[in-house]
């Protein structure tokens, strides 16, 4: 697909470089007592930033849940002060940046993560205490529920960069409607909790970062208690009223045709040098930094 040989095939706006090290950026704790309930902590500082390392990973991690009869619910959370999940990484596209990392294969991976966390008959929870740019929004709209606390702010730059929010875009519709939606994705705006909470594109939000973990971990352990067939059953029921498989690969054919337009990699070039590379000050005000900039 012309998706995947492009350089503007990035669906979400992206941060710093790559770190080169293979070193482990995901971190697993048990929450109760038997670790049916765990928690998969992200911690890639100085953002948080979705890099190849991290898709290999998480792949590897979601494929380990895949068949097992052990773990019952997955609370992804970070530790990154300030960032749940940012952008996927620009370097990752970038010709040469990465000698030897083929940019088709991380790019499939990505999106093939994104379909397993709706598919995978495990319960997964995002505790978001954070950004959570582009990718960080991509994976929670394929969590089942989302928790948010204090710090937590929630946006897709795609529509100010010149592309659409691919993998998310039909999940986001689903829990804020199509109204909403077209304000949110369309101004590229940037969504504080409350707000995020009042909307429905988060579950709730919290007032400490310590209220949200007690109620997420108090949630999953209850979860847990249940029998494992139960929890499949109820995802599979919830998934089938959900976005099909083919509204992804609708919206695919969409991003394409935008990628192809001569305007993008013009805006992309320009953010690469206004934000020194997607640099940690121009990550925390992302959304606002590219309209901004560009316009």
């Amino acid at each position: 697909m012309f998706f995947f040989n492009q350089l503007m095939l990035c669906s979400i706006l992206l941060a710093a470089p790559l770190c080169a090290t293979a070193s482990q950026h995901l971190h697993h704790s048990c929450i109760n007592k038997d670790c049916s309930a765990l928690r998969l902590t992200v911690s890639n500082p100085p953002v948080n930033l979705w890099d190849a390392n991290v898709i290999s990973e998480f792949g590897d991690f979601l494929e380990s849940l895949d068949g097992q009869n052990k773990t019952k619910v997955v609370v992804l959370a970070s530790d990154v002060p300030a960032f749940y999940i940012a952008q996927i990484d620009l370097n990752i596209i970038t010709p040469g940046a990465l000698p030897g990392v083929n940019a088709t294969e991380v790019l499939e991976q990505y999106y093939a993560n994104l379909n397993k966390l709706s598919a995978i008959p495990v319960i997964f929870i995002g505790e978001v205490n954070g950004r959570a740019w582009g990718a960080g929004d991509e994976h929670l709209m394929r969590m089942d529920m989302r928790f948010a606390g204090p710090q937590a702010v929630f946006g897709a730059p795609e529509a100010a960069v010149g592309l659409i929010h691919v993998g998310g875009m039909q999940q986001l519709v689903g829990l804020i409607g199509p109204g909403r939606a077209s304000e949110y994705m369309l101004s590229a705006a940037q969504v504080g909790a409350e707000e995020a909470a009042r909307i429905g594109w988060v579950n709730s939000a919290y007032p400490t970062a310590h209220a949200l973990r007690v109620h997420v971990d108090k949630l999953a352990t209850r979860i847990a208690l249940f029998h494992i067939e139960v929890i499949r059953a109820t995802k599979a029921s919830i998934a089938a009223r959900g976005p099909k498989l083919k509204d992804f690969q609708d919206d695919l054919v969409r991003f394409d045709a935008l990628a192809a337009m001569p305007f993008l990699s013009k805006n992309v070039g320009e953010i690469l040098a206004l934000s020194n590379n997607q640099s940690l000050q121009w990550e925390l005000n992302n959304n606002d930094n590219v309209v901004k900039g560009l316009y």
